[in-house]
């Protein structure tokens, strides 16, 4: 019994004492700076917030405004080439190739030397054609002089054909062997026979930069194969990849705001151009834009990944930054500045009905207590309804 009457009194000791120590505590304690805004006087859809309240939690100011705004679709596309800016470089006859410096990377102006192509064959070529130019001068005279002995009835129309038989034939095979030199750089009308030559240039069809080679110094060439690839930046465009229940809001000369995750803060202006007319497998279509200012392209590379904004047609209408709306028990409210005083802000509470979103920045549909001059809480309402 008396072992029972100590423990009573042991626990009401502790527990005075733990009554006196956070009551000490809360004795110790600096009072409320009013930062809890929800401690503070509020009557029905008005509240006060102090000069301090407002500074410490950083609010500020603004006003709706009446302006064109639209909203963005967004989506991820990759830099593409178009087909006539990528060119593989291959050989319309066979050779050993020597002269073969570039790197892959490396830029290249249109007619430039790529590397040289060496082959008995082009001398035969050459040869020929010059045999050929050479009899044809023969057989024109000879046609001619055959057509008027014709025409006088002197010599027999026989002869006369095998004349220009001969004459037609022979200037047929030179035009062809001219456009065979043609096709490996070698201009037939300054050919000589001092100045055949056994190696003839590859150029570059293109201006831009290789992207791949795909032989070495001294290998053999064969005709029709791949040597090089060039590819063009002079018209990059962008491929997009549209979901199938966003295609009905795309149309052919639609904005695009660019931006590369690799390149924070730069976007970059485009225009749809074409978009795609049947649905993949993954119930996708694609879109290509082309890039508005082509000078700016430069700073884009081919296969480079790009997340994009689609501009859907813009609208007129009431706009404020995001953080002006503020969503309690399930309704939007903006807190319009109603009284300004030395001890602070006088708010009242207005439920609004909002629209699009894009780029922070909200719509809020037609409402009779908001207007241009109403001064609202951009930032902070956050914290002041529960």
């Amino acid at each position: 019994m008396k072992i029972s009457r100590i423990k009573s009194i042991l626990n009401v000791s502790l527990l005075a004492g733990c009554l006196l120590f956070f009551q000490c505590k809360g004795s110790d304690s600096p009072e409320s700076d009013g930062v809890e805004v929800e401690e503070g006087t509020s009557s029905g859809s008005f509240m006060k917030v102090s000069h301090k309240q407002f500074e410490t939690m950083k609010m500020t100011w603004g006003s709706p405004k009446l302006e064109e705004f639209s909203e963005g679709l967004s989506v991820q596309g990759m830099v593409k080439v178009p087909v006539e800016g990528i060119q593989e470089i291959s050989a319309f006859f066979g050779g050993y190739v020597s002269g073969l410096n570039k790197l892959e990377g490396e830029p290249v102006r249109k007619g430039e030397v790529l590397f040289y192509l060496e082959n008995p064959d082009f001398i035969r070529l050459q040869q020929d054609f010059l045999e050929t130019s050479s009899q044809l001068s023969y057989l024109k005279a000879e046609f001619e002089r055959q057509k008027t002995l014709y025409g006088e009835q002197i010599s027999a129309q026989k002869v006369y054909l095998k004349a220009e038989a001969d004459y037609q034939g022979t200037k047929a095979k030179a035009e062809s062997l001219k456009r065979q030199l043609a096709m490996i750089n070698i201009n037939a009308d300054q050919l000589k026979p001092e100045n055949i030559r056994s190696k003839v240039p590859v150029l570059s069809p293109i201006a831009g930069f290789v992207d791949g080679i795909h032989l070495v110094q001294g290998s053999f060439l064969a005709v029709g194969g791949k040597a090089m690839t060039i590819i063009s930046k002079e018209h990059l465009h962008i491929e997009l990849v549209i979901f199938e229940k966003d295609a009905a809001n795309i149309h052919k000369g639609q904005k695009v705001q660019v931006s590369i995750p690799d390149l924070p803060g730069r976007t970059f202006a485009a225009e749809v151009f074409v978009i795609g007319q049947s649905i993949n497998n993954e119930r996708q279509i694609n879109v290509h834009a082309h890039m508005q200012n082509e000078e700016e392209g430069e700073m884009l590379v081919p296969g480079m990944f790009l997340e994009a904004k689609l501009i859907k047609d813009p609208k007129e209408a009431w706009i404020v930054p995001v953080t002006s709306v503020v969503v309690s028990e399930g309704e939007s409210y903006v807190l319009v500045q109603r009284e300004k005083a030395e001890t602070g802000f006088k708010l009242e509470k207005v439920s609004v009905q909002t629209g699009l979103e894009s780029d922070g920045m909200i719509e809020l549909m037609p409402n009779e207590a908001l207007d241009e001059n109403s001064v609202i809480l951009t930032h902070g309402g956050f914290n002041l309804l529960p």
